[in-house]
């Protein structure tokens, strides 16, 4: 039989480092490729969220001309009842004279 030298021991090794080292090579390629795409997702996303909020701030600007048209045609509201009320107080003493 052959007795095994240092070479043949550092041999070994080596076949065990590559065993080793090659498949997590992959891994981290994969991985990389994975991080690089969730990358992109997420630049899309922001202009997505950006154009989300700049319609938010439109709406809310519109609502708010909105609640103030609706505050003067209630006030609006108010101010002819209060002219029919008196309106209706001249129409009653006329009839009562």
């Amino acid at each position: 039989m052959a007795s095994l030298t240092k070479d043949d021991a550092w041999k070994m090794i080596q076949i065990m480092m590559s065993a080793l080292v090659l498949p997590l090579a992959g891994w981290v390629w994969n991985t990389n490729i994975k991080v690089a795409e969730l990358e992109n997702d997420l630049g899309d996303a922001e202009v997505v969220i950006v154009d989300l909020v700049k319609k938010k701030d439109q709406y809310e600007s519109k609502e708010i001309a909105i609640t103030s048209q609706i505050i003067g045609i209630e006030k609006d509201i108010e101010y002819m009842k209060g002219s029919l009320g008196r309106i209706e107080e001249l129409v009653t003493r006329k009839k009562d004279k």
